[in-house]
């Protein structure tokens, strides 16, 4: 850290799901942050080193407003990277950090344009509407000082199983490319946004690490794994209708359907690289290879 640079004071909030160990990795090896974690008190926060300090409230984030300012007077950035059950449970979060004086906050967009409303008419609300409605209500925070910035990954490229080398895909939309980003990048992103704010608040900001298709997916692990795919070849309207069948009766066995039916059918928001300028320039986002970051998967 330079001596003219002034540390900033970072606190993750939902640090021990899927995307969290990586920002709280991301935040602890630069020496221009100083972190902290927020969590719940039910929260097992032990796999984090010992010298980050680990703030404990109450399960639900709704509960303690006086507590919460408590913790967060004094932060400069919060990150929150909650569970996508507990997105609402932010505006509790957003209303304590504008009393204690936070200057900054990410909210827990990472995913999906939640802006698309006919994928949002497909999936439950916590899905894209509730996150939408947390962007919308940091905006309404931007007259009281409140800077947010929020991140669309396409779905994180970790979560993508490639062990039981089967494949299934959805005929016609079988070549349509959408966007996946690494959650080592996803967490450098946010880390490089808060690093240089400047024209990086108060708006989304989209990253890639690849943008593939399924078909593009099958011929890259064929090739790193030597081996012919089992293949399923599904129609993406059937699968939709049935997904949302399973779900209109509380069977949400049918989620990984529709999420895989709104990330690789057109007009959904999956290739969102169509309609908005890719911020990995911006943000000093390393090339990445497909190969690569498959070959870690399927190995």
């Amino acid at each position: 850290m330079s001596s003219s640079s002034i540390c900033q004071k970072v606190i993750i909030v939902g640090a021990t799901g899927n995307l969290g160990p990586y920002l709280v990795s991301a935040f602890d090896a630069d020496p221009d942050f100083q972190v902290s974690i927020l969590s719940r008190a039910s929260s097992d926060c032990s796999q984090f080193p010992q010298h980050i300090p680990v703030h404990r409230i109450d399960n639900n984030y709704n509960t303690s407003d006086t507590k919460l300012v408590e913790i967060l007077t004094g932060q400069d950035v919060i990150i929150s990277a909650l569970a996508t059950q507990a997105v609402l449970q932010q505006k509790a979060i957003i209303n304590a950090a504008v009393k204690a004086g936070v200057k900054h906050f990410v909210p827990s967009e990472y995913g999906h344009d939640t802006r698309n409303e006919r994928a949002a008419q497909l999936l439950p609300p916590c899905f894209f509407t509730h996150k939408k409605q947390i962007v919308e209500y940091l905006q309404s925070k931007e007259v009281e000082g409140l800077k947010w910035t929020a991140f669309v990954t396409g779905p994180f490229f970790e979560t993508f199983d490639f062990q039981k080398r089967h494949a299934v895909i959805l005929k016609d939309f079988s070549d349509h490319h959408w966007s996946t980003t690494t959650l080592s990048t996803v967490a450098l992103a946010v880390k490089n946004a808060i690093s240089a704010p400047t024209e990086k608040t108060n708006k989304y900001l989209f990253v890639e690490s690849f943008n593939v298709s399924q078909n593009k997916i099958l011929s890259a692990v064929e090739r790193l794994t030597k081996d012919k795919w089992e293949v399923s070849y599904h129609d993406a309207e059937e699968q939709r209708q049935t997904a949302s069948a399973k779900l209109s009766r509380r069977d949400y066995s049918g989620l990984p359907t529709l999420m895989g039916y709104v990330t690789c059918v057109d007009g959904y928001g999956g290739d969102y690289m169509q309609y908005e300028e890719s911020a990995n320039d911006l943000l000093s986002l390393p090339q990445e290879s497909l190969d690569s970051a498959l070959k870690k998967m399927v190995e």
